[in-house]
Order: structure tokens, then sequence, then C-alpha cells
């Protein structure tokens, strides 16, 4: 099946608009060996094309909350900026400005007040804070704002408020990203989690590469002969093998692989680094049935080859993947020893605005050059929003979350994407071109979503890597019949509690 990508025409001819995100618009389908999303949309532009300020969203005009003050419990992001609650007074940075413009406005607009607490709940817990309030009728927060992680443990507890009974979210709208939502929900008739442009987190946490360009110029050539291949859509893992493994230099000459030499891959460890490979690869390791619920897909030829593919990517002489150090390989490839780093998100390229070297983004290879398009794959410790079943106020919570994401959509996401992502995050015209493809190509894999779930079948190529092992069956027939009762498992608890 092919991702018909580029809808929203009249957007695309924009200088400001940016590329839906995989998964935008309308109705989903999922098969194996698919990118998994076809979009469709009713959104039209009532406006200028290059301003998104005109446009109207499906909220009543007269919309009044009476003054009311909503509750949100929201767990603290990465970087210095809170996409959610904002500052308090203006700081000069345009995107902590425009949150704070955002939700004034939003306050203004509905008459509505929000009490935010802010919190480090961990990304792990965040599922167990919400069962908390739930199980004691505790009505103190309308919706909570925290990472996928913890949030979907909870899934099938019935814990979470349906989202498609609200009346004032419209998902039809471009920024809601419907294929994201659901490629992780448990059944195609109920929806828990709310991804889209007012959870800008889920954008900020997509796996990219980033590369060394003042290494690749001195060593290979010219930079820009990384991108073209790039745009060409012939950014392969055979290609990104090639390079890695002539990148290799003894730099101390003590004739050992240590994180003193060059590279041109470094990894601060073989799982994490693992996953947005795999997913890159366009593989599907589970695929709906007829009632919307899912199965397993494991043992394709793709899967297998796949295997291979990454595994040569790691295991050689020109990648060095620290098993203990985090700090190392991300140090290695600041201080210019290293062509690619690969346990970077775009919010990396944040903090690294003070590297001396000039450095570029790039998606996760292709598994080959058939493949249609790149996959982008979303750290599951990125935050969304949920509803709790005992949320006092839903609609009038659904009206401001609407708000909230319209806005984001008009403002917040072209001030990051196109102001602080392009032009102060990274430094050149084509890097931004990069951006476009990766943000494009956005993704995600119910079996990894929910790994924790499924006897870690999610992680499947974690443990082939680790183990620098092909043999994809003989893992797979390790953990198959557990996984398979874990899925039946988180089917029928979904189905008994909602």
């Amino acid at each position: 099946m092919k991702n018909t990508k580029r809808l929203l025409a009249l957007l695309l001819a924009a200088a400001i608009m940016l590329p839906l995100i995989s998964g935008c618009g309308g109705t989903v389908e999922t098969e194996a060996e698919s990118s998994a999303t076809e979009i469709e949309t009713t959104a039209e532009v009532t406006t200028d094309p290059n301003d998104r300020s005109g446009y109207q969203d499906s909220l009543p005009e007269d919309i009044d909350l009476g003054g009311m003050t909503l509750g949100v419990y929201c767990v603290k992001t990465s970087g210095d900026t809170d996409f959610i609650m904002g500052a308090d007074e203006p700081s000069g940075d345009i995107v902590e400005d425009t949150v704070m413009e955002r939700n004034e406005k939003v306050f203004e607009r509905l008459n509505v007040n929000i009490n935010y607490t802010l919190t480090d709940t961990a990304y792990n817990e965040i599922g167990n804070v919400v069962n908390k309030f739930v199980m004691a009728d505790d009505t103190t927060y309308d919706y909570f704002v925290g990472q996928q992680f913890g949030l979907v443990a909870q899934a099938t507890k019935g814990i979470y408020y349906n989202v498609l009974n609200l009346p004032y979210i419209d998902f039809d709208q471009p920024w809601w990203w419907n294929g994201y939502m659901d490629e992780i929900s448990i059944g195609s008739d109920k929806r828990f989690f709310l991804v889209g442009d007012y959870f800008i987190d889920v954008l900020r946490g997509t796996r990219v590469l980033i590369f060394n360009k003042s290494l690749y110029e001195n060593q290979i050539g010219n930079p820009d002969d990384l991108y073209n291949i790039t745009l060409e859509g012939k950014w392969t893992l055979e290609r990104m093998e090639e390079l890695v493994k002539g990148l290799y230099r003894d730099l101390n000459g003590n004739t050992e692989f240590d994180e003193e030499d060059q590279y041109g891959f470094v990894a601060f460890h073989a799982l994490a680094s693992t996953d947005p490979f795999a997913i890159g690869t366009d593989i599907r390791m589970t695929e709906r049935e007829a009632d919307g619920t899912m199965k397993f897909t494991m043992g394709t030829e793709r899967q297998i080859k796949a295997t291979e593919l990454i595994n040569a990517v790691f295991w050689n002489e020109g990648a060095y993947i620290n098993k203990t150090d985090t700090d190392k390989a991300i140090l290695n490839f600041k201080s210019g020893k290293s062509l690619m780093y690969g346990n970077a998100m775009i919010s990396t390229s944040e903090g690294l605005r003070d590297m001396e070297d000039d450095f570029g983004m790039l998606p996760f290879p292709k598994f080959d050059e058939t493949q249609e398009n790149y996959r982008s794959l979303v750290h599951d410790t990125k935050s969304f929003g949920v509803l709790p079943l005992c949320c006092a106020h839903p609609d009038e919570t659904g009206a401001v979350i609407e708000a909230m994401s319209s806005e984001s959509w008009k403002m917040l996401t072209p001030n990051y994407y196109e102001t602080a992502l392009k032009v102060k995050y990274v430094r050149d015209e084509i890097s931004a071109q990069m951006i476009d493809i990766i943000y494009d190509s956005i993704s995600t894999e119910f079996a990894y979503v929910y790994y924790a779930s499924l006897a870690n079948a999610g992680m499947i190529y974690r443990n082939l890597v680790t183990k620098n092992s092909n043999d994809f069956m003989s893992e797979w027939a390790k953990m198959e019949k557990s996984a398979e009762k874990k899925l039946e498992t988180l089917i029928a608890a979904y189905l008994e509690n909602y």
C-alpha cells in the first residue's frame, strides 16, 4: 500500500507550511510490509497560504466556558522550554514566547483558566499516577501530559476517557496525527492517546542521524553528496555500511578500539540505538485484524534481511558502540572524531549549537532503494495527552485541547519548525530539507510501543544486534509463545475494561 503523503496541497505551496506528518488526517489502514498509513483530510485553507493565522477551526464562535478552571498535570519535557505550561513572562526566545502567547490566546478566547502542575514524574510512572487518581475518583486534573512509555502501560486498565466521544475535538483537522494515534491504539473503535501539534514533544523526540559535515568534507568529499543521495531516495543501510567501515582511524596509536579513535558511526548502546534502524526499514511486526485488534507478523523475508543489514552497520571496524558510558559517544562526536551519531533526536540539535564543526541531519536509512519512503521513529519517552476517566469536565477539556492544538499548529509549530529548528539549530539550507523528509515520515509500530506488555517482542532487533546475531527466527522462537499469550491478554483486558 502506498503512502499518499502530499495532501493539503494548498498548504505545500507556502514557504512556511510544513509537510504534514505521515498519518495526519482521516482514515488509516495497516498492512504488513507497508508504511501503515493512508491519509485523507477535509481541512481547507481559508486565507493566504503563506500565513496560517486565518485558518478557522470548527469550534463554535460563541463558545464560552464561563471562567472555569481546569487542572492539568504536566510532566517536564527535556530542554529549557516547557511546551505545555509555558513561561510567566516573555524571555525573547521565539519558541518560549509563542507557547505563552498561545496559552493566553486560548484562555481569552474560551474564557477559561488552567491550573498547571509541572512535575518530574518518571517516564515509566506517569500511567501509574493517572491510575491512582482514577481509583480514588480524584477530579483534580482534567488531563495529563506525560510520556508514551508510561501511559500505554496502563492502556487496558479502564482508566482513560475515550476521546472519540469528545464533541469539540475534530480529528479531521491538520493538527491531529491520526496515523500515529491509530497505530498506538489496541482496537480501532476507541482512542485514548492524543498526539498532534499541541504535544510538540513528539516531534522533538523523533529519531535522526546527525553527521559531521566537516569530517565528511575533509576525508570523503562534498557533504552535499550525502544530502543528494537522501533526496534521491537512495540513502540505504548498505550505503551507510560502506561509509562507516572506511572511516576508522587509530588516532591514539594504542591498537585498541576506544573512544579516542575516529569512527564512521558511534552510539552509546546497541539497545536503544537499534530501534530507529529497525523501524526505518519499513518492517512491520504486527498488523490489524478485521475487528481492529492486532496480530503478530513475524518471520518475513524483509525482517530477516533487515537484521543482516543493521548488524553490518553496527559491527564493523568503523563503528564504536559504547556499552557503559552514555556520554562518551556524544563527546566523541562533538569533538569531531566520528562521522555519525546514532542516539540523536531532533531535540539533540538544540544542544549542539556550541559544536565547533558543522553538522547536518539525516533520516535513518531505508531497507533498500525500492522502499518508497523513509520512516522516522519517535522515541517512547516523548509526551502526549490523555483524559482520565474521572475527568470532571470532559467536554470543556476537549474544547481547550482543540483550541490549544489549533493555535499550536498556527503559531507554535511554524515558529519551532521553520524559525528555531531550521534556522537556529541547523546550519545549512539542505539540512532544512532533511528535516522536511524526517517530519513527513514520523512513524511508530504497535509492537515497539507496547513491547513491555508483549514479552519484549517489539525489541527483537535489540536482542539480535546486541548479540550480533542474524538468526531472526531462533530469536523469535524464544519469545513467540510468551509474546502471543501476552498479546491475547492485552486484547482481552482491553475488551473487558472498555
